[in-house]
């Protein structure tokens, strides 16, 4: 490295000041494709919005979809963090990953379905331009995201099993009904997102007020104390 690229600027050196860079793309992009659409939004425009130079962004991102990667990820972290948060009161001996070795008690499993649930339903809700990424722009997008977005999944149903079952091992059952369970809630805040925006067109056999928030979340915690008394308990 060069003196010249080495050089502090305001008290950051280059490592610090190439990060701070990528963290205000990622804020560009984060507010550009959640209301505008990954779809519509070019690299110049992501660069204009962050006062930067295209020059910049490709220090950081290969492309648009690089950065829509990065984009989702801090999505996603925003998300855990927040769930993690709510049902971390509900865990005896926490460990930081809201685990214990025997997993929730039985008889807390509506309240931590309802807390974190409600934490996560209100991270989207609070959120639109987060909801927007997490729902809808990253779906089929190109096939890295989309493994980026199954892997996302998977880890969400790991989060399920670490609080119903602890640090005891998932069987096939157990696994596939977390998976399940993912999915059903995932495709239910779709639903809502896309029927708050408006994006349902006349004649659509879905009601747009079917999916109410707060319906959705009861059926939601409804879903995963069933499933908890029945195979995840």
């Amino acid at each position: 490295m060069s003196s010249a690229e080495g050089r502090r600027y305001g008290g950051a050196d280059a490592d610090q000041r190439r990060d701070r860079r990528r963290a205000e793309l990622i804020v560009a992009g984060l507010e550009l494709f959640g209301t505008e659409g990954f779809a519509n939004v070019s690299v110049k425009r992501i660069c204009d919005h962050a006062g930067l130079t295209q020059r910049y962004f490709y220090e950081s991102f290969r492309d648009r979809f690089a950065l829509l990667a990065a984009v989702y990820d801090d999505c996603v972290a925003f998300a855990r963090d927040a769930t993690i948060s709510a049902g971390a009161e509900f865990v005896a001996g926490d460990r930081g990953e809201g685990t214990r070795e025997a997993g929730i008690a039985a008889d807390d499993a509506a309240a931590v379905a309802r807390a974190t649930l409600g934490a996560f339903v209100r991270t989207l809700a609070d959120n639109p331009t987060r909801a927007r990424v997490m729902l809808v722009e990253v779906v089929g997008v190109s096939p890295d995201i989309e493994r980026q977005r199954l892997a996302a999944i998977h880890r969400w149903a790991d989060l399920i099993l670490s609080l119903a079952l602890g640090e005891r091992s998932a069987d096939r059952s157990q696994r596939l009904t977390a998976i399940g369970l993912v999915g059903a809630v995932t495709q239910l805040l779709v639903d809502w997102y896309t029927s708050t925006a408006g994006e349902f067109a006349p004649g659509d056999v879905t009601e747009s007020d079917l999916f109410e928030l707060d319906a959705i979340l009861d059926v939601s915690v409804d879903l995963f104390v069933a499933a908890y008394r029945n195979l995840l308990g």
